[in-house]
């Protein structure tokens, strides 16, 4: 949307209080990011009343999950854009931003754009990146056909679509042109990817292709399906020169009748396997996962059981999410609702348990030598990651040293904080063997 807004004469304003026109992009998937959704609307709504803002436009998948409804509550939207009309963006604004300033028509005349297949971009659409350019996300599918009885995005996404591998190639191509050192590859759905083209070509394939582009260092794949993972994907995991020994794999949980409910094709034997081989496949693997509490039937039994399986694995990374009771959702006619009370607890006692797993874990890597991509550069001090660490969602490392933003550097880790590391730089003459371990993050 920012590309296209570029090309269609739109300046990124620094502030918000500085913009003529809003646009807020939303999340429909829990609970807890529609209350959030809303709450910015109405705090970006109340600048009408007193700043310059003259449009605001509200897109993604609140309204394309609600947006007949939004469009009735929030008559201060100028337009609700749905997931299918993205490549729109420029024009919608062009209509909002055309009504007379304090028009009485503004209200209650919301649009609502029907967004129909949600739409998916490719390496010809226009791209403007937020922030430095030395690191990307790269969307290879939209959408998804599994069946989890706790999720929406099949109804809100729709089914799968893969973009074609020239097109990602193409991309990454580009962004490494543009200094990108990292991309992220995200979908719905990342190990289906190419079951929908000519010829089906399979996630390995893409993965050694993009693992060939000149310029990039490091590539990260997220959101890999447990009962996906083949032998295949793993030896591309554990032999890429920058194709990462990182797997973002959502477990969900860890007792078989919860795993029943939650329609995941799996049992808890079978995770445990699928462990197995990834950390046997995959040298100096990082393990990240997800996992859910309070779905509907979970008995202190099925919860304990979860617990165990932490407390024998050891993932490196976990989210912990509270279930979120969704309409359309298989889940939602369940019986056993979980107070929202024993749910809270539930998720505080695993957070509490793997908060002192990854206490153990970073305390490990203190006095080792890890390679660092600079995330905020500067004088005196810097912010930067290791390869096991993705964007925004893994910690990060603070580095006591001048490094330039987008560099990569080696660094000795000489503290451990919460989810974060401390380092210095490391000169090259007096580098080691270079570690690359991993660490937990909840």
């Amino acid at each position: 949307m920012l590309g296209t807004l570029a090309l269609g004469g739109y300046a990124l304003a620094e502030r918000l209080e500085d913009a003529d026109v809003a646009v807020v992009n939303t999340c429909s998937f829990i609970e807890s990011a529609r209350e959030e959704s809303v709450e910015a609307i109405l705090e970006v709504a109340a600048l009408r009343e007193t700043g310059r803002l003259r449009g605001l436009v509200v897109t993604g998948c609140l309204p394309q999950r609600y947006g007949a409804d939004l469009a009735k509550e929030l008559p201060e939207v100028d337009a609700f854009v749905g997931t299918g009309e993205f490549p729109r963006i420029a024009a919608i604004l062009d209509e909002a931003l055309a009504k007379p300033a304090g028009s009485s028509r503004r209200r209650g005349r919301a649009i609502y754009v029907d967004a129909g297949r949600t739409h998916l971009y490719d390496d010809r659409s226009p791209r403007l990146l937020v922030g430095p350019p030395h690191s990307a996300y790269v969307k290879i599918a939209e959408g998804c056909d599994r069946v989890c009885a706790f999720c929406a995005i099949p109804a809100i996404r729709g089914r799968f679509q893969s973009r074609t591998p020239a097109s990602v190639v193409a991309e990454a191509r580009q962004l490494a042109s543009g200094g990108a050192r990292e991309i992220n590859l995200v979908a719905q759905d990342s190990t289906s990817w190419g079951k929908d083209l000519p010829g089906r070509p399979k996630l390995p394939s893409l993965l050694r292709t993009l693992d060939a582009v000149d310029g990039l260092d490091w590539i990260r794949l997220l959101y890999v399906y447990p009962s996906a993972v083949s032998d295949d994907l793993i030896e591309v995991l554990a032999t890429g020169r920058r194709v990462l020994p990182y797997v973002d794999v959502p477990l969900q949980h860890a007792s078989d009748a919860m795993l029943r409910a939650m329609r995941r094709g799996t049992t808890a034997e079978r995770q445990r396997r699928l462990v197995e081989r990834l950390r046997g496949g995959i040298p100096d693997l990082t393990l990240r996962t997800t996992l859910i509490v309070g779905f509907p039937g979970e008995r202190e039994a099925d919860f304990e059981a979860l617990c165990d399986f932490v407390r024998d694995v050891r993932f490196d990374r976990v989210g912990v999410f509270r279930y979120s009771d969704e309409e359309g959702t298989a889940a939602h006619a369940l019986a056993g609702k979980v107070p929202t009370q024993v749910a809270r607890e539930r998720q505080r006692v695993l957070v509490g348990l793997l908060r002192e797993i990854q206490r153990e874990k970073l305390r490990e890597l203190v006095g080792r030598e890890v390679e660092l991509l600079i995330d905020a550069g500067g004088r005196d001090r810097a912010r930067g990651r290791m390869r096991s660490q993705a964007p925004e969602i893994d910690g990060e490392v603070l580095l006591r040293g001048a490094a330039t933003t987008g560099e990569m550097l080696r660094a000795r880790i000489t503290n451990a904080r919460g989810a974060d590391l401390s380092a210095e730089p490391v000169a090259p003459e007096q580098g080691n063997h270079l570690e690359h371990p991993s660490e937990v993050s909840s």
